[in-house]
C-alpha cells in the first residue's frame, strides 16, 4: 500500500476528453458532494492512468491522498487510511484545507466495506471527494459512476504512433489497433515488443493486468504474436539497413540491442537462433543451431558491447571455453564491438576448431553482407 502521489503529466496520454471533462464536473466544478465516485472498467483499460492524468493536468492547489490496496489485502486498511487522514486534518493548511481521497484496487472489498469506508472517511470535514478505482461496478444511492471503455480506433492509433520508435505501414497500424482492442496497457506491451524490449522483463514488471491479457480476457496472446512478429522483422531490417550507411552507430546500441542485431545477422547466414534471457555474465546470449548433413550443430554465442578502447582479455575467452565444455556444444563464439588482446587471440588459436573470436570489423562485414543469400558463416 502507499499514500504517495507525485504529479507526473503523461505526454503519451491520448483521448479520454469526455472522461476528463466528467471528472472536471464532479471533482472541480461541483465542489464538495460528500458522495463517492466510482471509476470502473476491466484490467488494462486505463482507470488509474485517467485519474492520475486528471490530477496532474489540472491547476488545483492540493494533491490527493492516494491509497493503493491492489496488491495488499489488509484487514486494517480502512483504519490505516483514517490515521493518515487524521494526521493531515490536524494540519488543515498543509493541503489547502481540502482533501480528495483515492483508493485504488478496491475489488478485494465487498459492497459493505465500501459503504463503511465512505461513511468513516466523510466524517472528516477536510475530505471533500472520495474516489474508488476498481474493475467491477458499485451501486451507491448517492454515488457517481464512470465506467471506462476501451479507446476509440482513432485514439488507439494516436497512442500507437506516440509509443513506437519505428515507422509502420498503414496495414501494420491497423493490425496493431485490432490486436490491442483499444486497451492502453495492451497497446503499451505490444509497442514494447515491437520496439525490441525483452519480453521476459515486460512480463516480470507487469502484474495482474498482464495475466488477464495473457489468458485472453482482454485479447488472445497468439494475436499479439501474429501481429508483432512481422513488425519486429521489419524493424530489424530497417535497423540493419541504417547501419549499412553508418556502421559506427553500432556503438550507440544498447547491449541487448547488440545481441538482437547479432541474432538477426546469424539468421541471415542460415542459423536457427534462440536469444536467451538477459542475465549476468556466465551464460550464452545466443544459441545458434545449424542443420548439416552430418547432424545438428550448436554454437554458443556471447556478445560484448564494449567501448572501442576496452579490449577483451584472455579471462573472458577462457570463461567462454569453460561454458562450451560444460554445455558440450560443438563450438562457441565471442563477438564484440571492440577488439581482443594478444593473449586472448593466442588462447583462441590453441582451440581454433572450437572457439571463434569476432570483433567490430567482422560485425561491420556481416552487416554489409546482410540480405545476400550466398552469405556464409565466417
Amino acid at each position: 500500500m502507499t499514500f504517495d502521489f507525485e504529479r507526473d503529466y503523461d505526454r503519451n496520454f491520448v483521448g479520454r476528453e469526455k472522461e476528463l471533462e466528467w471528472l472536471d464536473e464532479h471533482l472541480y466544478r461541483r465542489g464538495s458532494s460528500f458522495s463517492p465516485i466510482i471509476i470502473s472498467g476491466v484490467s488494462g483499460v486505463g482507470k488509474t492512468a485517467l485519474v492520475k492524468q486528471w490530477f496532474s493536468s489540472r491547476r488545483i492547489s492540493y494533491t490527493p491522498l492516494w491509497y493503493d490496496i491492489s496488491s495488499n489485502i489488509d484487514d486494517n486498511a480502512i483504519d490505516n487510511l483514517l490515521i493518515e487522514i487524521r494526521r493531515i486534518s490536524d494540519n488543515r493548511y498543509e493541503r489547502g484545507g481540502r482533501l480528495t481521497v483515492v483508493i485504488d484496487g478496491t475489488d478485494v472489498w465487498s459492497q459493505k466495506k465500501h459503504e463503511e469506508a465512505a461513511s468513516k472517511i466523510f466524517n472528516y470535514k477536510i475530505v471533500t471527494s472520495l474516489i474508488f478505482i476498481r474493475r467491477g461496478e458499485l451501486k451507491f444511492s448517492r454515488g457517481q459512476s464512470l465506467s471506462l471503455q476501451p479507446l476509440s480506433n482513432s485514439s488507439t492509433g494516436d497512442l500507437l504512433r506516440k509509443l513506437l520508435s519505428s515507422e509502420l505501414t498503414d496495414g501494420q497500424i491497423s493490425e496493431a489497433i485490432e490486436a490491442s482492442k483499444g486497451f492502453p496497457l495492451a497497446l503499451s506491451i505490444l509497442c514494447k515488443l515491437i520496439n525490441g524490449d525483452n519480453v521476459d522483463s515486460i512480463l516480470a514488471s507487469t502484474n495482474d493486468p498482464l495475466y488477464d491479457i495473457q489468458n485472453g480476457i482482454i485479447f488472445p496472446k497468439n494475436q499479439i504474436i501474429a501481429v508483432t512478429k512481422p513488425i519486429i522483422v521489419n524493424a530489424s531490417n530497417h535497423l540493419i539497413e541504417s547501419l549499412k550507411k553508418q556502421p559506427v552507430s553500432i556503438r550507440n546500441l544498447t547491449p541487448r540491442q547488440f545481441e538482437e542485431l547479432l541474432a538477426e545477422l546469424l539468421k541471415d547466414m542460415g542459423w536457427d537462433v534462440e536469444l536467451t534471457k538477459q542475465t549476468r555474465d556466465g551464460g550464452s546470449d545466443i544459441l545458434a543451431y545449424l542443420n548439416t548433413d552430418v547432424g545438428r550443430l550448436l554454437c554458443l554465442v556471447e556478445a560484448k558491447h564494449y567501448r572501442e578502447d576496452r579490449k577483451i582479455g584472455v579471462d573472458l575467452v577462457r570463461t567462454l571455453y569453460g561454458t562450451l565444455c560444460d554445455a558440450q556444444a560443438n563450438s562457441a563464439m565471442l563477438v564484440t564491438t571492440s577488439s581482443f588482446t594478444q593473449d586472448a587471440k593466442t588462447f583462441q588459436q590453441k582451440h581454433q576448431y572450437q572457439l571463434t573470436l569476432r570483433e567490430y570489423a567482422d560485425v561491420v562485414e556481416w552487416i554489409m553482407k546482410f540480405g545476400n543469400k550466398k552469405n556464409n558463416y565466417a
